[in-house]
């Protein structure tokens, strides 16, 4: 949306730099807590692009302009910082969640339909990048700054959308090493699924668990799973490694089929898995290569806030439950994960984020609030999974409140595939009860 405003972009009318920092101020004299997020879109020069006379320029960068501003929310401001850059400010988020989502949605608006000029589709790349505040500072200068490193890293990896993250500052041998140690890892099969136990609260069995990625490097060092997702993303690994996630579940299932244990697993996609349009078919290949049924195999969607705004999303959604595949909502309540559009998502289960789930035996707030969930997933016919379980205090709460399955380290941590079925055949010998 526009804003009134003195000197501004004589091409576009937006405002400008001057602008942004001095509203970014503004907000940051509120709420010491509350998150604003800021996306920076630059198309990167091509031949096509630079032979633009300032006649061809003008009515483009309107074209832009026009396009990022209708993605925009209304609360939302648009800034021209360059011939070929733009800043969109998201002002008062619930998370940081939603800059994920505003970073697709505005790259997409330039994509679709494509840039053209005199009825010539000019094939520009469009590097775009985020950052938000408080968590990376307050200060308007260094989260423009910030975000335009970001918009460096996308347009040089070729990801196209990165948030921010310090390391981008740091040497990239680091990175460039771990990239390749990685793709080297996927190749020959050194990356690991751990299985986390979900136990049914009423009768106490398991028969799901949620498949945990996992990898120790050469030097024996184990590496974070959110460092091992930026390290894949970074080296435009994620087709090959969902092809590897969805085998390798799927293999899972079956060596467990074998050993009589009876178990789902879930996986984890974000939305910007679900905006590959071959992920039905990859996951229905592993499927058919173990001879497995579909319903074996549960889907749980991070990002959710993609799913609603995504006709593309959306899409896929409905292809994959088409397949009888179980969909799940993961960290439910945190972000754009609300209750309003869950009766418009093809979904099955939720899962209830832990952040709700720790204090649960001793807040009245987090008792309430898992109480509703609850209620209405199961006026919507769906199932609940509380995650972050440690106490059988919040154990015996999610009884009372009726709540399906439970999932944490007062049952098991997540476990090597030989661990977990011990763990199977231990609790089938003490009994179904056992915490």
């Amino acid at each position: 949306m526009r804003e009134p405003h003195s000197n501004p972009d004589p091409g576009t009318g937006l405002p400008r730099l001057r602008q942004a920092l001095a509203h970014l101020a503004r907000l940051h004299q509120g709420p010491p807590n509350e998150c604003h997020g800021l996306v920076l879109l630059q198309l990167l020069p091509n031949p096509a692009l630079l032979r633009l006379t300032l006649e061809a320029e003008t009515p483009l960068r309107q074209e832009i302009s026009r396009r990022l501003g209708a993605a925009l929310r209304p609360q939302d401001r648009l800034y021209s910082l360059g011939t070929w850059e733009w800043l969109a400010l998201l002002p008062r988020l619930p998370s940081p969640a939603p800059v994920s989502l505003a970073m697709l949605k505005l790259r997409r608006a330039l994509l679709q339909p494509p840039l053209e000029s005199g009825g010539i589709e000019l094939g520009a790349e469009i590097a775009c990048g985020a950052a938000f505040s408080p968590d990376q500072g307050h200060d308007p200068q260094h989260l423009i700054q910030s975000a335009r490193i970001a918009a460096l890293h996308s347009g040089q990896s070729h990801d196209g959308t990165l948030l921010y993250h310090p390391d981008m500052e740091q040497g990239d041998a680091h990175q460039s090493c771990l990239a390749r140690e990685l793709q080297e890892a996927l190749a020959e099969n050194r990356l690991q699924l751990f299985l986390q136990p979900q136990v049914d609260i009423a009768s106490g069995s398991c028969h799901h668990a949620e498949a945990l990625l996992r990898w120790q490097r050469r030097d024996l060092a184990w590496v974070e799973p959110p460092q091992i997702i930026a390290a894949l993303e970074r080296a435009g690994l994620r087709h090959d490694f969902n092809r590897w996630l969805f085998q390798h579940a799927a293999l899972y299932l079956a060596q467990l089929r074998e050993a009589g244990i009876d178990t789902r697993i879930s996986i984890n996609l974000t939305a910007h898995d679900l905006l590959d349009p071959e992920l039905p078919e990859l996951l229905g290949q592993a499927l058919a290569t173990w001879r497995l049924p579909s319903t074996q195999l549960i889907l749980e969607i991070t990002e959710t806030v993609a799913v609603r705004e995504s006709a593309e999303v959306l899409e896929v959604l409905h292809r994959l439950r088409a397949m009888d595949i179980c969909l799940s909502i993961d960290d439910f309540g945190t972000g754009y994960a609300g209750m309003s559009y869950l009766q418009h998502l093809p979904v099955q289960e939720i899962k209830v984020d832990q952040r709700f789930i720790l204090p649960l035996a001793e807040s009245t707030r987090e008792q309430e609030i898992t109480r509703a969930v609850v209620e209405l997933a199961h006026r919507l016919g769906m199932e609940v999974v509380a995650e972050g379980v440690e106490t059988p205090a919040v154990l015996e709460c999610l009884r009372q409140l009726g709540c399906e399955r439970a999932q944490g380290h007062l049952f098991s941590p997540p476990l090597p595939l030989e661990e977990f079925l011990a763990w199977q055949r231990a609790r089938a010998s003490e009994g179904a009860h056992a915490p």
